[in-house]
């Protein structure tokens, strides 16, 4: 850290300012002082690292005030989230700011914010990453404040890093920003930068972003991150159903303290599901997620803010700087797949003064899996760069629609991937849409390379959080190390420091009742619908698009790992039938089993709204479960009435085995090379009944060979998403 000092008239200005924001007692911390020195008697660049609840906005709430008292033009404030948005504008406004925000859900008011800023009668405003993509606000605003601004503040700055936990395209754009305060201006402008929750080389990072070309350095202040208001706690439930009864029965005990709580998800799906599990117990529960309306959004944010719900069940739209100082509790169900992830989320908590606040972490058996996904979901592919730079060629723009029937990719990924690109500077969004600049793509194989082993070895970091009761390792001292926070230590609260645990007593019948709720909810099979890059290497031809005469339909499962309320019956077939145990019929001990399995498949067939009613029912090539797969396709044809065939797929004894492929591109070379027809092949729609489904090329393949037979649509029925567990 650079020391630096406050001048006198500003210390002194910076302390009454704070008083009529947070109140007559309130005093500046040391490094408050410092930061606001620093911006408004030198205009330097300050990189801020400090916890949440520490007081960062306070910070350039005052030294915004400071700047527009001598001059200066109005602060730029780029945050993340709609809700913090919302919270940064009311406290600006407490302390007499005139503040504005740009952003996605006041389009209509653009114009009027426009000509206030033009007239300088705006001391803040506020707006997202994504607004610095947005030609209209590039031509209409950001020229005008690049040209006037008193400071720039980028508030959860370590998303600007690759490192960060939480990185969004478009924070790289602010280093452009900073480009250009730097050449559009000859006198330095003030920029601060905030995050509670950065690694050592996330801070270094983000630092020489700011520093840019300038002489001086960043101005670090980086003080502790432990919190002594935590008490942490994980708790490992092996079933989905106990973890709904667990948490009905929490927030049910926490009613009395009249202080609501937040209860994390992985997934969107994830928090409307339990929120609506959690509302048919007589729990006002209410689910946040960025699917939600801005006028919804709002009101679940105040609701929760005077307690007048029990709980709010979000994903992480509803974590970064939210601020309820009396939050109740915090429960994550399923892990996330960063330490400082983790530390942000429950960073909502604990602000109530010197009050205890329970936080519980719920691991979930599809937490791993979701890990993955989410760190692939954001390193984009050249195949899918190369289909969208061909979907562009012919020089004008084109609409997100357009390129969506182009390139056939799922909106939410062709948004991300044009993201990356423009930031790139391998395209640009213009009015109309989206135009190549004629620039050339390199993939950065070393940069994602680096990326990914850095979210593996958070990844690792979780694990053993959740493990630490096994080693007595402390978990906010976990955490905080993480973090590299030099003054970790034990924190004497949490489970493994105490011994107390999280678990409570449930109610048998609230957990029948969980167990009801979630076998009538569907477990969703997509389809494939693009061939993986890489088989050209295997000296296959396939590539690019899936024929969508050729693919097929998205499917059903009966159980996809942990969350159905089927894992148990469903597993306990699948390692009878991996043993041998169901290769000449369903053994004696395992009929009622077998029962209740093939209705709670019926139970499915009758929810589906089929795109076209199967006429004919297929198995698919298997030989560890064959003798299951018979007997459960000859049950279910029976009972629908539908003609079996068997033989149709088959897959010859040598071939080798699908599960011992290790990627995606292998995957669906063996299953082109031993998913093969036999006999004849039934005409019109088919229902594919599969017992595992794990990488889905099989009955991608079979699906192809069915359609260019003349069969199809093709409708898999899955056993089980994924592996059983014994």
């Amino acid at each position: 850290m650079t020391a630096h000092s406050i001048s006198p008239a500003t210390g002194e200005a910076a302390a009454t300012l704070l008083q009529q924001l947070a109140g007559a007692d309130a005093a500046l911390r040391d490094d408050q002082t410092t930061a606001i020195g620093a911006l408004v008697d030198d205009r330097r660049r300050v990189l801020m690292v400090q916890r949440t609840g520490w007081g960062k906005s306070a910070v350039y709430f005052i030294a915004t005030r400071l700047l527009r008292d001598r001059g200066a033009g109005p602060t730029l404030l780029v945050s993340p989230l709609l809700a913090l948005m919302r919270d940064q504008l009311a406290a600006a406004r407490r302390m007499g700011l005139t503040a504005e925000t740009v952003n996605s859900t006041n389009v209509e008011d653009w114009e009027a914010i426009e000509a206030r800023v033009a007239a300088d009668e705006v001391d803040l405003l506020l707006i997202s990453p994504e607004r610095l993509n947005h030609p209209n606000f590039r031509r209409r605003i950001l020229d005008t404040i690049v040209a006037s601004a008193g400071m720039l503040v980028v508030d959860e700055a370590h998303c600007i890093s690759d490192h960060g936990h939480d990185f969004r395209p478009d924070y790289r754009r602010i280093a452009d920003v900073l480009v250009r305060l730097d050449t559009a201006r000859a006198e330095p402008v003030a920029v601060l930068a905030c995050t509670a929750t950065a690694t050592d080389r996330v801070v270094a990072d983000a630092a020489a972003q700011l520093a840019g070309g300038r002489e001086d350095d960043t101005l670090v202040l980086r003080g502790p991150l432990s919190r002594d208001t935590l008490q942490l706690a994980v708790l490992d439930l092996d079933d989905h159903e106990r973890r709904l009864a667990w948490l009905t029965t929490f927030v049910r005990q926490r009613r009395p303290v009249g202080r609501a709580g937040i209860i994390y998800t992985l997934t969107v799906a994830a928090a409307e599901a339990t929120a609506a599990w959690l509302a048919s117990t007589g729990i006002d529960a209410l689910a946040y997620t960025s699917q939600l309306d801005a006028d919804t959004r709002r009101q679940v944010e105040d609701d929760l803010a005077v307690n007048a719900c029990d709980v709010v069940v979000a994903t992480t739209a509803l974590s970064m700087g939210y601020d309820k100082p009396d939050l109740g509790f915090v429960v994550h169900l399923g892990a996330p797949s960063s330490p400082v992830a983790y530390y942000q989320a429950i960073g909502r908590a604990g602000r109530a003064g010197d009050v205890l606040t329970p936080v519980v972490l719920l691991p979930t058996g599809l937490d791993e899996t979701l890990w993955i996904h989410f760190d692939e979901a954001g390193v984009p592919l050249p195949g899918e760069v190369d289909a969208i730079l061909a979907a562009l060629e012919g020089g004008g723009p084109r609409s997100l629609p357009q390129l969506e029937i182009a390139v056939n990719l799922r909106r939410s990924r062709l948004e991300l991937l044009l993201k990356i690109l423009d930031v790139e500077g391998v395209v640009e969004r213009v009015t109309g849409g989206v135009q190549a600049t004629g620039a050339t793509y390199v993939h950065d194989h070393d940069r994602y390379a680096t990326l990914l082993a850095g979210r593996r070895a958070e990844q690792q970091i979780m694990r053993e959080y959740l493990r630490a009761a096994s080693t007595a390792s402390c978990r906010m001292r976990l955490l905080t190390g993480a973090l590299d926070d030099p003054g970790a230590a034990d924190c004497g609260r949490c489970d493994v420091c105490t011994g107390m645990s999280a678990d409570l007593e449930l109610d048998p019948t609230l957990v029948d009742a969980a167990r009801d709720h979630l076998r009538a909810a569907d477990v969703l099979v997509p389809a494939r619908r693009r061939w993986p890059s890489g088989l050209d290497r295997l000296g296959l031809e396939e590539r690019g698009n899936i024929d969508d005469a050729e693919r097929a339909q998205p499917g059903r499962a009966l159980a996809d790992g942990d969350t159905s309320g089927w894992r148990q019956p469903v597993d306990t077939l699948l390692l009878a039938s991996a043993a041998g145990r169901c290769d000449t019929g369903i053994p004696d001990g395992l009929a009622d089993t077998f029962e209740e399995v093939v209705g709670g498949l019926v139970a499915v067939l009758a929810r589906w709204d089929w795109p076209a009613r199967p006429t004919v029912m297929v198995t698919g090539p298997s030989r560890t479960h064959a003798g299951l797969l018979s007997a459960l396709a000859s049950r279910l044809a029976q009972l629908g009435r539908l003609p079996l065939n068997e033989q149709v797929l088959v897959r010859p004894a040598d071939a080798a085995r699908q599960h011992e492929q290790a990627n995606s591109a292998h995957q669906a070379a063996n299953a082109l090379a031993s998913v093969q027809l036999a006999g004849p092949v039934p005409t019109g729609p088919v229902l594919l009944i599969e017992p595992v489904r794990r990488s889905g090329w099989s009955a991608t393949v079979a699906a192809r060979r069915l359609a260019r037979a003349g069969a199809g649509p093709v409708l898999p029925l899955v056993l089980r998403v994924g592996d059983p567990v014994g």
